[in-house]
């Protein structure tokens, strides 16, 4: 038989043998052609058998012969036709009779010269039952393995039990790897030879090598070949590595469902070199194991799926306060082994997918998920849930460091939303909005520091600012809260700045300049500088605003009410907004 490390270095490409055919080589070894003698190298002797056909079938066309084996009378067989069969890619030649000294024609076909006795009928009936008997092996094989494989999922095992089961029936470690190759399970052979890393890397590096092998051979074009590629052809693969400086084989097929590449089934062999029918075994393993595979990764995605809505369904009740009474908050905590009575804190960020974008909700639930491992201490629970364009992350308040310090779990819950924002900005690459609300005693009360947050989010964003910020850290806008949410204030608001907008006002400009001046605390240029106007301009635009308002804004406290009434105004327009997402109804 030719050498199986042959096979491998060529890559398995088309119409080479499989380990698990039967070869010319193979078919020399039976009784019938035991005496048979043949000049062909060892290569063509691994060639793929079929078939048989006598030679008066062959003669009449011209027709390919992939896998055929001709059988022919000394007499009937020439030079030429042999060229010509060789050239139709027949697997082999048997002539029966006197041969002479007929040789192979520059190795194009195997010719095996055996006795006048042997007829094509004995023949074709050897080639038969060895291909069907092969095929029957492999088939009775395969059952047995995917029996085996079916009985642990429909168990609910798990992966690492798979893994185990393709190990024992490898006799080799075997791994299940994700699409970049990181280890989900594995199950190391007797001998422990290999490392489930060493394994992983050695993949890795061997694809990055086809990748770039292959944007080499594109002409250098690598940006249309990743390192990865989403969707690998089906169907077992054979590659020969080096893993920790020990020459193996791996026998692998990816795991594809539904138009999804959800990783690998690998079996290591790290016989070497390894025997054909072990190779051959290990393909008939790895094919049904991708699919059995495949089917337990989706029931164990299906049951992590429906506890993270179920998480989320909790979270969301936390925020928005929507528990029946304080029994259904504390079993439903107690559930998650969440402590109600703790202190929480509430950061909420935006910004961090495209608008519109159809993977956001997707990405905001990875980001929800980073966000629950990031910062993780004993005993400190983060719960993140998306909501709508927002990611909200409750946080429970340990105050470490700080505890010596007045305001200690504001200053702790501060350094988590810094943190978190610089990790948010780091994964999106790109500017994230980050706020939070004041700590609160209780989980009763999440949901007054979740609005307070959305508050100092919407006024974070209307104001500009580029930083962290917390509600309390808007003092004034804090201390402005109730003001602006009652009668009077929406009322004093409204009064004040309805003739800076009204038609006689001419648009928004005249609001513009008198905000802008009261800002600049009454300086002239400085406001004129601010809204890039000749300072004459502005000082049309303010006297015009006083005649309006019937106020002079050059007095302090006129420009005070002004400036109040803005901030109501602004604080007011938030919280309708904040009130109207968190009670749609």
């Amino acid at each position: 038989m030719a050498d199986p490390a042959g096979v491998l270095a060529r890559g398995g490409s088309p119409g080479e043998a499989e380990p698990q055919h039967l070869t010319v080589g193979r078919l020399l070894q039976e009784r019938l052609l035991s005496p048979a003698r043949t000049t062909a190298s060892i290569e063509l002797l691994d060639t793929a058998v079929t078939w048989c056909l006598p030679w008066d079938d062959v003669a009449v066309g011209g027709d390919p012969l992939p896998g055929v084996v001709v059988h022919a009378r000394s007499d009937q067989v020439g030079t030429a036709v042999l060229r010509d069969l060789g050239r139709r890619g027949a697997a082999a030649v048997v002539v029966a009779g006197g041969a002479g000294d007929l040789t192979d024609p520059l190795a194009e076909v195997p010719v095996i010269h055996v006795g006048a006795h042997v007829a094509f009928r004995q023949l074709s009936q050897l080639v038969a039952e060895l291909v069907l008997a092969r095929d029957t092996h492999v088939l009775r094989y395969g059952l047995t393995v995917h029996r085996s494989l079916v009985e642990l999922l429909y168990r609910g095992a798990g992966l690492a039990a798979l893994g185990h089961q393709m190990a024992r029936l490898s006799g080799c470690s075997a791994a299940i790897l994700d699409p970049q190759y990181r280890v989900l399970a594995f199950e190391r052979s007797r001998d422990r030879v290999f490392e489930p890393a060493a394994v992983a890397d050695a993949l890795r590096e061997d694809e990055s090598g086809r990748a770039a092998g292959n944007a080499s051979g594109d002409g250098g074009q690598a940006g249309t070949t990743g390192v990865h590629p989403e969707q690998p052809p089906a169907g077992p693969q054979v590659r020969a590595l080096l893993i920790d400086g020990i020459n193996a084989t791996c026998v692998l097929n990816p795991i594809l469902l539904s138009g999804r590449h959800d990783g690998w089934v690998v079996i290591v062999e790290s016989a070497d070199p390894p025997r054909p029918h072990d190779i051959a075994q290990h393909r008939v393993v790895v094919e049904p194991a991708a699919t059995i595979v495949g089917t337990e990764m989706l029931r164990l995605r299906s049951i992590e799926q429906a506890e993270e809505r179920a998480r989320g369904d909790f979270v969301h009740a936390l925020l928005h306060g929507r528990f029946s009474d304080q029994h259904e908050l504390e079993a439903r905590s107690a559930h998650y082994d969440f402590p109600v009575g703790a202190t929480y804190g509430v950061i909420v960020a935006n910004g961090l997918s495209s608008a519109g974008s159809p993977d956001s909700p997707t990405a905001l639930f990875q980001l929800a998920g980073f966000a629950a491992r990031r910062g993780t201490l004993p005993n400190v629970h983060t719960l993140p849930a998306p909501i709508g364009d927002v990611l909200a992350v409750i946080r429970q308040v340990e105050p470490a460091g700080h505890r010596d310090s007045p305001d200690a779990e504001e200053r702790a819950l501060a350094d988590f939303a810094r943190t978190l924002q610089a990790e948010l900005e780091r994964r999106t690459h790109r500017e994230v909005a980050v706020a939070y609300g004041r700590c609160v005693g209780g989980a009763s009360r999440i949901f007054d520091s979740y609005r307070e947050a959305r508050i100092a989010l919407g006024i974070r964003n209307r104001l500009g600012v580029d930083q962290v910020c917390g509600f309390q850290d808007l003092r004034v806008f804090a201390t402005l809260v109730e003001l602006a949410e009652s009668p009077q204030g929406r009322a004093f608001a409204r009064d004040m700045l309805a003739p800076l907008r009204s038609s006689r006002a001419g648009g928004s400009d005249l609001e513009q300049a008198v905000i802008a001046y009261v800002a600049s605390g009454g300086n002239l240029n400085a406001a004129a500088r601010e809204l890039h106007i000749h300072r004459n301009t502005m000082l049309y635009k303010l006297d015009r605003a006083s005649r309006l308002l019937q106020l002079d804004l050059r007095e302090a406290e006129h420009q005070f009410a002004v400036w109040l009434a803005h901030k109501l105004n602004l604080l007011a327009e938030t919280v309708t907004v904040v009130d109207r997402d968190l009670n749609p109804t």
